[in-house]
């Protein structure tokens, strides 16, 4: 039995959240050059986002995550049943390219969500919850099977979007949270047998004239995006165009940076889109290497932070919870930063609380209001 200790707050964790809204916000009203165009759409729409889900993080942080977690199947249903709306609306509607959104509204108001983004929050709490329930009997094979089946449905849902990046983080938050939730070192051994193989067929299998098989299972962008990154000489100039952009603007911010608003790249608009995936490539051309070392060490002290609270959780379906989120913080932050300095290929990955997005947004806040809401449940004593 848990009791709800208020005092235990973290304002903190959620004051260094909010810088970061703000910064980004600050950014975003950069990227989209708002103080030469006064095009403010984007930065209203995120200022609404971030009010809305400072909502939504309260309501995470208060329902008490015992009474949230009990709905573990209800929520994994919502999961699939919004990863295949998604598939469905992108059906009906070819112009889009992708179907990773279901838009409301009409044609010239409309807002939309993109499920992959909230499949990270919900496979947090479901596999948390199922991990909790079963206890040691996880690592009986036949549970272990229905646990795989369980994270490969959406992840074979969101690759069929296609989107490959919010895929692969979600399979990687789910080992992180399997890992954690004691599951046998031998299963995860076999698990390296199987993956470790497949990674190095599909590195030999790119680099040959002709495949024999990659071609089958990725679009002919993400070829190109993985094959500009592994021979940059052989790449076409748009091919990398943004990526060249991006790190030309954050070299130009040297030490110090440009100073805000004041980015030749940003404010030229050589860098397309660069108020969502790419804002890193902003702040490192206004603000230079002093103002990237600051955001990343205020996430980096965001994720710390999360990993504490999860040591010293209650109960395990908090540490589950807990170590969710701060891995899902991780994996995210770590793979713009590589996708925007040309350590990885370009692919579409938010930046926690900075990019520009609704659902990005909303999912990472509620997965903050998760940790405080953790943080604030202490066991009760037996005198008690």
């Amino acid at each position: 039995m848990l009791r709800r200790n208020y005092a235990s707050f973290d304002y903190l964790l959620l004051l260094a959240m909010i810088v970061l809204i703000i910064f980004g916000l600050i950014m975003i009203g950069s990227a989209t050059r708002i103080n030469v165009l006064d095009e403010s759409i984007r930065f209203n729409r995120q200022l609404i986002f971030a009010v809305l889900g400072m909502i939504l993080l309260l309501a995470a942080a208060f329902i008490d995550y015992h009474f949230i977690a009990r709905f573990y199947v209800m929520i994994y249903l919502v999961c699939i049943a919004l990863l295949v709306g998604a598939l469905v609306y992108g059906y009906f509607n070819p112009h889009l390219g992708v179907s990773r959104w279901i838009f409301f509204g009409t044609q010239e108001m409309n807002i939309g969500i993109q499920p992959s983004e909230f499949t990270k929050i919900f496979m947090i709490i479901f596999l948390a919850k199922l991990i909790d329930k079963f206890g040691y009997a996880i690592n009986d094979f036949r549970v272990l099977v229905f646990v795989g089946l369980s994270i490969l449905l959406p992840f074979v849902l969101i690759a069929m979007q296609p989107s490959l990046s919010a895929a692969g983080i979600v399979l990687l938050i789910s080992l992180a949270v399997l890992f954690v939730g004691n599951v046998g070192g031998k299963y995860v051994l076999i698990a390296l047998a199987i993956l470790l193989p497949i990674g190095s067929f599909f590195m030999y299998d790119i680099g040959r004239e002709n495949p024999l098989l990659i071609h089958h299972i990725l679009e002919p962008y993400q070829i190109d995006r993985i094959e500009t990154l592994l021979n940059p000489d052989a790449a076409t100039a748009d091919a990398r165009f943004q990526i060249e952009r991006s790190i030309a603007a954050i070299g130009s911010g040297q030490l110090m940076g440009k100073g805000l608003y004041q980015g030749t790249i940003t404010q030229n608009a050589r860098l397309p889109e660069a108020e969502t995936d790419f804002i890193i490539a902003i702040i490192g051309e206004e603000f230079g290497f002093v103002g990237l070392m600051a955001v990343l060490l205020l996430v980096l002290f965001i994720v710390g932070r999360c990993l504490v609270i999860a040591f010293n959780a209650p109960d395990m379906l908090g540490r589950l919870i807990v170590v969710g989120v701060a891995m899902k913080l991780a994996f995210q932050s770590f793979i713009n930063v590589g996708v925007v300095t040309e350590l990885l290929p370009t692919t579409g990955v938010p930046f926690p609380f900075l990019s520009y997005g609704g659902s990005s947004l909303w999912a990472s806040m509620i997965g903050i209001g998760l940790v405080i809401n953790v943080k604030m449940s202490k066991s009760k004593s037996m005198f008690e």
